[in-house]
């Protein structure tokens, strides 16, 4: 029997609520407890994510820039080829569409990593201390560039020049149909705002969402085991 004895710990009031939430722990934390290991795996599986969702950042980041190559290739082909100049609008929409994606990608991004960085911040305290948080600096004049931020404003900027290649196209194809013209921007506007409608969903769209879900009654999810296929040798 281990009669060591064990340390204790208190949860702080600014985190009381917070605990009390996540694990039904609200006093007193005793080492080696079963709360306790709770705030330890979660602490390490925190930090997974967080890595994971830094991973997912960049892989959707190449993937768009990916496709902004290639359809900017086609851009420049259709555009500089006169036979073929009046689609240029088109792929133009088209790279106006990822950029606005790509923009709210970006956000979505950062706010699952922030998510992330924000539960380390509470619970990293009872475990390894102010570790996370903790960072060194030379003055208050120290800078810090934001890595995201900077990747947001690439999206802006790419937006921005997509919007700017439209306008370009739609020059450029002036002498042909009024009809077409009036199509490719009408077409453009309401692309451009039902792509904003989708993407942009907010913390308050969830929970309305929610809220929705209980009014309507629905019945709880389905599930079943699969059923093992195997015989005894």
């Amino acid at each position: 029997m281990d009669n060591t004895k064990k340390e204790r710990f208190e949860i702080k009031d600014e985190d009381k609520d917070f605990f009390q939430e996540f694990m039904g722990v609200s006093g007193d934390i005793e080492e080696d407890s079963l709360a306790h290991k709770k705030i330890i795996s979660a602490l390490e599986k925190s930090h997974d994510i967080r890595k994971f969702e830094i991973e997912l950042y960049w892989k959707r980041a190449t993937y768009f820039f990916a496709f902004f190559t290639v359809i900017t290739a086609a851009f420049g082909y259709l555009y500089t080829t006169e036979k073929y100049s009046f689609l240029a609008p088109a792929l133009a929409i088209i790279g106006s569409v990822f950029s606005i994606c790509f923009y709210y990608v970006n956000i979505g991004s950062k706010y699952w990593q922030e998510n992330w960085e924000f539960i380390i911040d509470k619970i990293e305290y009872y475990v390894t201390g102010n570790l996370y948080k903790l960072f060194f600096y030379e003055n208050d004049e120290t800078k810090r560039p934001s890595v995201t931020k900077i990747n947001s404003f690439i999206s802006c900027f790419i937006m921005l020049i997509w919007y700017s290649c439209f306008i370009l196209a739609i020059i450029q194809i002036r002498n042909v149909d009024l009809n077409i013209i009036l199509l490719y921007i009408i077409a453009n506007l309401a692309i451009s705002i039902l792509t904003v409608c989708l993407c942009h969903k907010t913390v308050k769209t969830m929970q309305n969402n929610k809220n929705k879900n209980k009014n309507k009654n629905n019945p709880s999810r389905v599930f079943r085991f699969r059923k093992p296929n195997y015989t005894k040798s």
